[in-house]
């Protein structure tokens, strides 16, 4: 059971169900996107080839109805709908999240630069390259202290989009313990109070 939040014109969508079928599994993909057109045009396409297990909803991935689900995707989800996807994928029981995020503007405002920082944050590329940083940082802690494995990676050469970064996410066989669940908000704390960021979508809707 995979769900692609932000699906587009499905290619991604596609793939994932040809590569699960490839290899021996019985795919159930849905595919999910806002433009309605769109969903049309890959229904279109589900119905023309024949597929079985595919088909996409239109709809917002706020408020796209939550089922269980074992993969959760989001390739270029735009700013906090980031975090909303990461966000169902917990609450759905998914043993893998997997996105690739972009356009990091919710923390950017918020972002007070510590003094012995202004020199090099004054630079609005460096400000923003530190912005996005942050965010997956943040972002990657709290799916940690969520009960799972998490990292950070490019996944793509840079010659072919500059937004190569994926956030990976694995459920663990064992939840943290209490102590451990501290050390990652204690984490999540420091970072926020050293940048003056009092407010992070994921951490919000957790």
């Amino acid at each position: 059971r995979v769900l692609d939040f932000g699906a587009g014109k499905g290619y991604l969508t596609f793939a994932v169900h040809h590569h699960l079928l490839a290899s021996g599994r019985q795919a159930d993909v849905t595919g999910v996107e806002l433009r309605p057109e769109l969903t049309t045009l890959c229904n279109s396409a589900i119905a023309r080839l024949g597929l079985q297990g595919l088909h996409f909803d239109a709809g917002d991935v706020r408020t796209h109805a939550a089922v269980a689900t074992d993969i959760m995707i989001a390739l270029h989800a735009c700013d906090t709908a980031t975090d909303v996807a990461m966000h169902r994928g917990i609450t759905a029981g998914a043993a893998i999240i997997l996105c690739s995020p972009c356009c990091h503007k919710q923390l950017r405002p918020q972002l007070r630069s510590p003094e012995v920082l202004q020199p090099m944050l004054r630079h609005g590329i460096h400000m923003a390259e530190q912005a996005e940083m942050l965010t997956d940082s943040l972002r990657a802690l709290l799916l940690q202290r969520a009960g799972y494995d998490t990292q950070v990676f490019e996944f793509v050469s840079p010659e072919h989009t500059s937004k190569n970064k994926m956030v990976l996410a694995v459920r663990r066989a064992q939840p943290l313990s209490d102590a451990q669940q501290q050390v990652l908000h204690d984490q999540v704390q420091a970072l926020k109070a050293f940048y003056g960021v009092t407010q992070h979508a994921l951490e919000t809707l957790l």
